[in-house]
């Protein structure tokens, strides 16, 4: 078997034409992995496009839950006050009963121990137990909210009440109140 190449085999196999094909095919492959890498990044932006707006839409229908509950025609507001002379710690719920939403402003609050916090108490109608609706510490200036917290909905509210109970909250209210306020 003669193993040796004629010049004219030579010739035709280092022809340029002939390597056209590996090359183009070579061009393709680069053109494909370049493209490939520019779809995963954009998939990746969309992605992340996508978290952000469900995050904002997440924070629009909570921001709209609080202005509901503030400037509802619906919305019952109780004043509470301290049952006790000075300073006068004053706060106000604003309570849609049929939504279960609920946000409480209070101001003039006395600072409290680190093992201690202030909790504010829904007493529902027809002498069932209160409901705890939150727990808060106040601010530099005394001023503290509650905004939305978990409370049944469709519960009607006889009155609202804040106490001082252990850091952690209590499933009672304690003695004394510090606050309280009846609903209309």
């Amino acid at each position: 078997m003669d193993t040796h190449l004629t010049d004219d085999d030579e010739q035709r196999r280092l022809h340029p034409l002939n390597w056209i094909g590996w090359i183009l095919a070579a061009l393709l492959l680069a053109a494909a992995a370049g493209l490939a890498h520019h779809a995963a990044r954009l998939q990746r932006q969309l992605n992340a496009s996508e978290g952000n707006a469900s995050q904002l839409q997440a924070q629009l229908n909570h921001a709209s839950q609080i202005v509901a509950v503030l400037t509802s025609p619906e919305a019952t507001h109780i004043l509470l006050t301290e049952n006790r002379q000075p300073p006068h710690p004053v706060g106000q719920v604003s309570w849609l009963a049929d939504k279960g939403a609920l946000a409480f402003v209070a101001g003039g609050l006395r600072p409290i121990s680190a093992d201690r916090t202030y909790e504010l108490w829904l007493v529902p109608e027809r002498e069932k137990a209160p409901i705890p609706a939150g727990l808060f510490r106040p601010n530099a200036e005394g001023g503290a909210t509650v905004v939305l917290p978990p409370v049944p909905a469709n519960t009607q509210a006889k009155s609202f009440m804040v106490t001082v109970e252990p850091a952690q909250g209590s499933e009672t209210p304690s003695l004394p109140i510090v606050m309280q306020g009846q609903a209309p």
